[in-house]
């Protein structure tokens, strides 16, 4: 162990993981607050109805990847699960859309079923995730629904082929830069608090879902989803130590900073009863939002 002036200097590794496991902490404390309490945040994450899995692992690039696509009609609809999560997380949605789409969930490398893959970006999940779907026999028009950090891998995913989808739905969505420009400079005396917050996310992901965030950032400021009908669906978010009006401005900044995708094509509905975990707590929700998309797509 190094020593500078007599005093003791941590590993960096050391350092490294107490910066993700600060920015964790005080993530989950923000979101336990903001539910109105532990008893609340418990009840709001509840465990979702058991997965059975009726899909089929493909190889795609020498690795296998796990499809689960269910349901006739047109357009299908993909969803992509947040970081650290799979398909099974799906389960509500998945089974009430397939009634009259088809849709898809799947495990992306190196999650649930599927094979892991060395570090890479939302470009080559994108590429991964469209030659799974050409060999399973999948073929466009696509609605792509993602949660979380779903929601780059779904963006990167529509801009890239762009001319076979026709709508995105964002549940919660996670866009560090979107956050940083928009949010940031609301916060005031927080701020030093949400950056220490935000750098620990950041690493999480990369991490968790290895991912090269640094390159896939740039991606996602690369892609355009301009005239693409997107569907916003934004959990309530409170910080209960900064004032109503302070409150109301970051509601709008993120309404405004989604809005900037695609101008005049955004619709945008807040998850009222939900968490981060919109999907889980208020499935009905995103149900009503894909569908909202798809008679859009089939009747324009």
């Amino acid at each position: 162990m190094h020593t500078v002036q007599g005093r003791r200097r941590l590993p960096r590794a050391v350092t490294f993981g107490a910066a993700i496991a600060v920015g964790l902490l005080l993530a989950l404390v923000i979101d336990v607050a903001r539910s109105g309490g532990p008893g609340a945040w418990l009840a709001r994450h509840r465990i979702p109805a058991p997965y059975v899995a009726a899909g089929e692992r493909i190889v795609v690039g020498g690795r296998s990847l796990y499809l689960d696509c269910r349901g006739r009609g047109t357009p299908t609809v993909i969803l992509e699960a947040g970081s650290g999560s799979d398909s099974g997380t799906w389960t509500a949605v998945h089974d009430e859309l397939a009634t009259t789409t088809r849709t898809c969930a799947y495990d992306r490398a190196g999650r649930g079923r599927s094979d892991p893959r060395p570090a890479h970006t939302l470009a080559d999940a994108a590429a991964d995730l469209r030659t799974l779907l050409a060999a399973a026999g999948e073929s466009g028009p696509f609605v792509v629904v993602g949660h979380s950090l779903g929601g780059a891998y779904g963006r990167i995913f529509a801009a890239t082929y762009r001319d076979e989808t026709v709508g995105l739905v964002l549940v919660d969505a996670f866009d560090p830069d979107l956050e940083a420009a928009r949010i940031h400079p609301l916060l005031g005396p927080l701020r030093d608090e949400y950056d220490v917050r935000l750098d620990g996310l950041r690493a999480h992901v990369s991490r968790v879902d290895s991912l090269d965030w640094g390159a896939s950032e740039a991606q996602l400021r690369a892609s355009s989803l301009i005239g693409l009908p997107i569907e916003v669906l934004v959990a309530p978010r409170y910080e209960p130590r900064l004032d109503e009006a302070t409150n109301a401005a970051i509601a709008e900044a993120w309404r405004t900073a989604f809005e900037s995708l695609s101008p005049g094509r955004v619709t945008h509905t807040t998850a009222w009863g939900a968490g981060h975990d919109v999907h889980i707590d208020r499935p009905d929700l995103v149900v009503a939002s894909v569908r909202r998309l798809i008679d859009r797509a089939r009747f324009r």
